[in-house]
């Protein structure tokens, strides 16, 4: 007989806004706010003070379905693969098509059944068994079973993207309905990532690459337009009937951050996510859009290429030193986030603040320059993705502040999916890039020797050995101890410097019922849910 692991205490998770005080999605539940609620709220508008509303009213749902719903993506999904979807845009988009064995229930302490009805681990988290819901079937008619779960989870080894798993030695699946794995190390976070993991059928993953979808999700696809669409409708075989209480889904493409928000006013559009903060303003203006926001389980990082100058721990301390985050915070992105001060965001499990911290000092940077061989000073490149409007603004202000810390930065924006591309690639074009990571599961995901390390290329091995045993030790204090010594490692090294932690907004119709987002939703809402009145 196997035991289950403790569950973990929830995340401490402070939303900010009217109510301005430690709250739960389900308290939301009770009561719909109003778009005229939200004119009142201009008083609130000030640096990390985030207008709040959740309309997450549920009452005589009928199994009726209710329209279809127009959202606006900030870049074109590049993938119909899950496995490949790194970026914003693919997941939310295929977080409708496909389902995975769990993901974080309603209170968001704890996860919840989906494909697997029920999940045990031995004590040293080496062995895992999954039991899988009967009676469910993919959108092209394949079966699901265990089979294909031992599909799906070689198809995101094979890509590159099995560590939510860890060190895989056997997957045992003999029963039709029952899925053991069995690993060479432990791996505690296994149950946590399957909020990420998404199960694919074995038609779809039969192609060399896949140019259509087919998952167990609410919806399922219509047509893909790479650069511009993707339109789902309900699934009309979906386990989780009555939902989905929508029609379909239309992802648009809309790059532009001034015609999203036009587009939501106008009606047009459902709904936009990831709302840059100089337009909050206007949409609290408007008796036709709702807020939803609060502090994600994210970071956003400098990824310093450990390849020359950069290679030069002093010169990487340097950039650090070199860089104004309070400013950044306070004028570029209007207090609607904070100082980040580690790599892993406040909130996950692990978190610890290091003992070495970087302020403001062009002096000291300069003086790190010299040492390091550069008495004139260096010359880099930098890039920031599309993907976020406020992203160009914020290399913009880096420029001048590293500019008077002796480092002249050369500042470009990129489409987001050519960013990843190359730093991924094994010698990427520029030293520095922008870049986001989502820690939505609550534990320390991308703290993996193969993922956010490896982005920049770092191969130190006493940081490289102490994430090591952060991922393969189970929870508890020894695990803790690892996690923080790797963290005070960190900030030595600096593969990445860490920002800022975003808040961020989303803005919706207000037509858009059962809309709430939270931060283990990963990067999308719950599309089962949602309806449109």
């Amino acid at each position: 007989m196997t035991e289950k692991l403790p569950v973990r205490p929830e995340p401490s998770r402070k939303w900010q806004g009217i109510i301005d005080q430690p709250t739960s999605r389900r308290s939301f539940m009770k009561g719909a706010f109003t778009g005229a609620g939200a004119l009142a709220l201009g008083a609130y508008m000030k640096p990390g003070v985030i207008p709040r509303f959740a309309n997450t009213s549920y009452a005589n749902l009928s199994t009726k379905r209710s329209g279809t719903l127009s959202v606006a993506l900030n870049s074109a999904p590049n993938t119909l693969d899950p496995a490949l979807g790194n970026e914003l845009a693919a997941i939310v988009s295929l977080d409708s098509i496909y389902d995975g064995l769990a993901r974080y229930n309603t209170s968001y302490n704890t996860m919840e059944p989906r494909l697997a009805t029920s999940w045990t681990a031995n004590a040293t988290a080496t062995e895992w068994v999954f039991n899988l819901r009967p009676n469910v079937t993919f959108q092209d008619g394949t079966p699901f079973n265990s089979s294909a779960v031992r599909q799906t989870i070689l198809h995101y080894v094979a890509v590159g993207n099995g560590s939510q798993f860890g060190s895989i030695k056997t997957i045992d699946d003999s029963e039709p309905l029952v899925v053991k794995i069995t690993l060479s190390e432990p791996s505690p976070d296994l149950l946590l990532n399957q909020d990420w993991v998404r199960m694919l059928s074995p038609k779809v993953l039969a192609q060399k690459t896949l140019t259509t979808a087919a998952g167990t999700g609410p919806f399922q696809l219509e047509s893909w337009q790479p650069a511009s669409e993707i339109r789902v409708t309900a699934n009309p075989s979906y386990w989780g009937s009555p939902e989905p209480y929508l029609d379909g889904i239309n992802f648009h493409t809309v790059g532009n951050e001034t015609a999203r928000v036009d587009g939501l006013i106008s009606g047009s559009l459902d709904l936009i996510q990831e709302l840059d903060p100089h337009d909050l303003p206007l949409l609290l203006a408007s008796h036709q859009t709702l807020l939803s926001g609060g502090t994600w389980l994210e970071i956003c990082l400098l990824n310093i290429t450990t390849e020359s100058p950069t290679s030069d721990v002093r010169v990487r301390q340097a950039i650090a030193y070199g860089i104004d985050r309070e400013a950044l915070v306070r004028d570029v992105l209007l207090g609607q986030a904070s100082v980040a001060d580690s790599v892993i965001p406040p909130g996950c499990y692990g978190h610890a603040v290091p003992d070495v911290q970087y302020s403001y000092n062009p002096a000291k940077a300069r003086q790190l320059l010299k040492e390091a061989g550069y008495p004139k000073g260096i010359s880099l490149l930098m890039a920031g993705s599309s993907d976020l409007a406020s992203e160009s603004l914020l290399g913009e202000a880096m420029v001048p502040q590293l500019a008077e810390a002796g480092i002249t930065v050369d500042f470009i924006v990129e489409d987001i999916g050519v960013l990843v591309s190359d730093v991924l690639s094994p010698h990427p074009k520029r030293q520095t890039y922008i870049i986001h990571y989502d820690w939505g599961n609550g534990g320390p995901i991308h703290f993996d020797e193969n993922d956010i390390a490896a982005h920049a290329k770092y191969t130190g091995s006493a940081l490289l050995n102490l994430i090591h045993k952060s991922n393969t030790t189970p929870d508890g204090p020894t695990r803790l101890s690892y996690l923080r010594q790797a963290q005070n490692v960190w900030m030595q090294v600096l593969p990445h410097f860490p920002l800022y932690n975003p808040i961020y907004i989303d803005a919706f119709s207000g037509s858009l019922q059962g809309y709430d987002h939270y931060p283990t939703d990963a990067c999308g809402p719950h599309f089962d849910t949602l309806y449109l009145k």
